[in-house]
Parts: C-alpha cells; sequence; structure tokens
C-alpha cells in the first residue's frame, strides 16, 4: 500500500496510520477525524504529539481509503469499528482526541469503554441550537472563508474520495447524535478545545458541554477557526499534553 501523505505516517492497519519513528515518550495519543475528512488533516497535530510519545491516527468506515460499508453507521458503531482497529496495536488506556464528529465517536469510544482516563473534544458536534442541515451548511460555508488553504485542498481531496452518499448518510446519523445528553454520562476527564472564531462549534457550546460532563473543562484558542488542529497545532499540541501529563480528577 502506498504511504499516504509522504513520509509522516506508516499504514498500521486496515483503518489507521501512525507515526513513523515515534514513540519514543511515554504518551500514547488516538486522532479521530472529523465528517467526509481523513487522517490527512491531522499531520500538524500529529508531528508535535509524536515527540511525546505513539500517534495513532484513525480513517473511519467510507472516509480516506473510501471502505464504505453498505448502510450508514451511528456513532456508536464507529466507535466500535475504532476499538476493533485499536486492540491490535494500542497499550490500555491511549488518550482519545476527537475532532468535530470525531469527538462524537470518541465520547460513545469513552462510554463503551468506562477504563478510558483521558479524552480530548477539539471543535465538538453538534451545536445544538443550530441542530439543522441548512443551518450547519450555512456555519460550514463561513468557516470554509477563515480556514487556511492548505487545508482547504486538503478536504476537497478527501470529500471526493468519500462522496456526497456517505457523507449525507453520516450527517443523517451525526445529527441525530446527541453530544449534550452522551456527554453527560462520560466519567473520563474532558478538555474541549474551542476556536475563538469557529462559526460551526462556538466557545459557548463547547462550555455548555463542561457544564453537562462530570469532568471537564474548556480552553479557547484566540483567533482559530473550526480546524484547529491544523492552523493552530502548537497551541493544541500543548493543551494536549498538558491534559496528558495532569493527574487524573484534577
Amino acid at each position: 500500500m502506498p504511504k499516504p501523505f509522504g513520509e509522516l505516517f506508516e499504514f498500521a492497519g486496515p483503518g489507521a496510520f501512525r507515526i513513523r519513528g515515534a514513540g519514543k515518550g511515554p504518551g500514547e495519543f488516538v486522532l479521530v477525524h472529523g465528517i467526509g475528512a481523513s487522517a490527512a488533516y491531522f499531520r500538524p497535530l500529529a508531528e508535535r504529539l509524536s515527540a511525546a510519545g505513539r500517534v495513532h491516527v484513525i480513517e473511519l468506515p467510507g472516509h480516506g481509503k473510501k471502505l464504505e460499508p453498505k448502510r450508514p453507521l451511528s456513532m456508536g458503531e464507529f466507535a466500535r469499528a475504532t476499538w476493533r482497529v485499536l486492540e491490535r496495536m494500542c497499550g490500555e488506556s491511549p488518550m482519545l482526541v476527537g475532532h468535530s464528529m470525531g469527538t462524537q465517536v470518541v465520547v460513545e469510544m469513552a462510554l463503551q469503554r468506562p477504563d478510558v482516563r483521558k479524552a480530548a473534544l477539539l471543535a465538538p458536534t453538534v451545536n445544538e441550537r443550530e441542530r439543522t442541515v441548512p443551518r450547519q451548511a450555512l456555519r460550514l460555508f463561513q468557516d470554509g472563508l477563515i480556514e487556511p488553504w492548505g487545508l482547504k485542498a486538503i478536504l476537497a481531496r478527501d470529500y471526493a474520495l468519500c462522496g456526497p452518499r456517505w457523507w449525507a448518510l453520516t450527517l443523517g446519523e451525526m445529527m441525530a447524535h446527541r453530544m449534550e445528553e452522551r456527554i453527560s454520562h462520560v466519567e473520563a476527564d474532558l478538555l474541549l478545545i474551542a476556536g475563538e472564531k469557529d462559526p460551526t462549534s462556538p466557545p459557548s457550546w463547547s462550555r455548555a458541554l463542561e457544564r453537562a460532563a462530570p469532568h471537564a473543562r474548556t480552553a479557547v484558542i484566540p483567533g482559530a477557526p473550526h480546524s484547529l488542529m491544523y492552523r493552530d497545532a502548537d497551541q493544541v499540541a500543548r493543551l494536549l499534553l498538558e491534559h496528558a501529563a495532569a493527574p487524573v480528577g484534577s
């Protein structure tokens, strides 16, 4: 199989990549992308986290390599598929990191395995005050105006691979998932990171989720758009490493 995205990632089996040459530090991180995306947009963040330990980048079914199931998958089913991949490549308790729809998958992963100690939600979806397709489409358009051109090129390729049919089916499942209800049952320590300028997942939504979760805190990155881990990888990595190093329950 060809090496994706230059020499950074190496293939680690169906649905997963790991960072080439990393793993010297004590940490272990799992990165889960959003709807229509792939592992590629995590590259800046993965490079920075790799200095602290192993980094595993998941590609959800129907994304990236176009491994399309025959029916739409719920967030819980995406979570179970991710755990099946991780069982052969991870230690006992990696830190789970989701972006956008990937945050919904990570929440379900934490509910499926209560031994998960820490997780991070980057630009969590879906804002309950704007949970309609037209409103989400508007917010995505607005966000696209402020995202870096490099990210736009990556997502254009990823969306073409995903295809409109699978994207639309997955959007329905994404909209049906109630993050504000599900997060209230997560016992893991959660770090929510919001971009100040993110129209899709504004800081007010992350703070609402923080109040709903048993153990959570919110950090806001000034001026950041929805894909904050791409443009502001240094700041996101610093926050994640601080979260990973903090005692559980602190």
